[in-house]
C-alpha cells in the first residue's frame, strides 16, 4: 500500500529553509511569522541595567529561528547580540531557559522588544558608541525602524547621565574616555568592579 503523502505543508516548503544557511535564513526572518518575544523580567530596573531579548520566528520547515540581544540601557547601548536558526521547538526551549540563565523571563509585546533595543541604538550613539557589529544581521529578527508603535516610555542612563558599569569584556579605558570626549567631564558616571576573582 502507498504511503500517503502529507497535506500540511509541500515538500519543496518543508525543505526551503534548511536548503540555506542559517545566516541566510536569518537576512529572511521579516517573512516568517513572529512566534514569541522574551525580556529580562526586570526590564523595568535600572540595577544592573541589563536586558536581554529574544525574539523567535517560524521558519517554513517549522524550525525556529531567534535573535538574542543583551541591552546595556544605562551607557553602552546594544551591547551583545546573535541570532540561530534550524532550532526544533525543543531545542529552542532549552536555549531560552540557557540564555537568561535559568530566570523566568517575562512574554512580552514585539513592540517593547523592537523599541527597547533600536532606543537603547539611539542613546548610545549620543555618546559616540555603536551596536554590535552582528546586529548588521541580527536587526532582519526585528521589524524596521519606525515601522512599529513606539508607546512605551523607556529610560536610559541614570539621573539624566550615562552611567558605565564595567563588565569582563569591556574595554574600560576606552569606554571611559569616549565618554569624557563626547559626554564631557562631570557629565557621565561610571562603577569600574573588580576582575573576576580578585576577592
Amino acid at each position: 500500500m502507498k504511503k500517503r503523502k502529507g497535506t500540511s505543508i509541500p515538500k519543496a516548503l518543508r525543505q526551503q529553509s534548511t536548503s540555506y544557511s542559517a545566516p541566510a535564513i536569518i537576512r529572511r526572518a521579516r517573512d516568517f511569522p513572529l512566534i514569541g518575544c522574551w525580556i529580562s523580567a526586570d526590564w523595568q530596573s535600572d540595577t544592573p541595567g541589563l536586558v536581554q531579548i529574544i525574539v523567535a520566528r517560524q521558519q517554513p520547515d517549522d524550525n525556529i529561528c531567534f535573535g538574542v540581544y543583551l541591552v546595556d540601557k544605562l551607557c553602552l547601548g546594544l551591547k551583545n547580540t546573535f541570532a540561530r536558526a534550524n532550532f526544533t521547538p525543543e531545542r529552542y526551549q532549552s536555549e531560552v531557559g540557557r540564555i537568561f540563565q535559568g530566570k523566568a523571563p517575562q512574554a512580552c509585546v514585539p513592540e517593547l522588544a523592537y523599541q527597547m533595543i533600536y532606543e537603547s541604538i539611539e542613546y548610545a550613539a549620543q555618546f559616540g558608541f555603536t551596536p554590535h557589529k552582528d546586529f548588521e544581521l541580527t536587526q532582519h529578527m526585528l521589524a524596521p525602524h519606525g515601522e512599529f508603535n513606539a508607546s512605551y516610555k523607556l529610560k536610559f542612563g541614570r539621573d539624566g547621565k550615562p552611567l558605565f558599569i564595567s563588565g569582563p569584556h569591556d574595554n574600560t579605558t576606552a569606554i571611559l574616555k569616549q565618554l569624557e570626549k563626547t559626554a564631557g567631564p562631570g557629565n557621565y558616571d561610571y562603577i569600574v568592579m573588580p576582575p573576576p576573582g580578585m576577592f
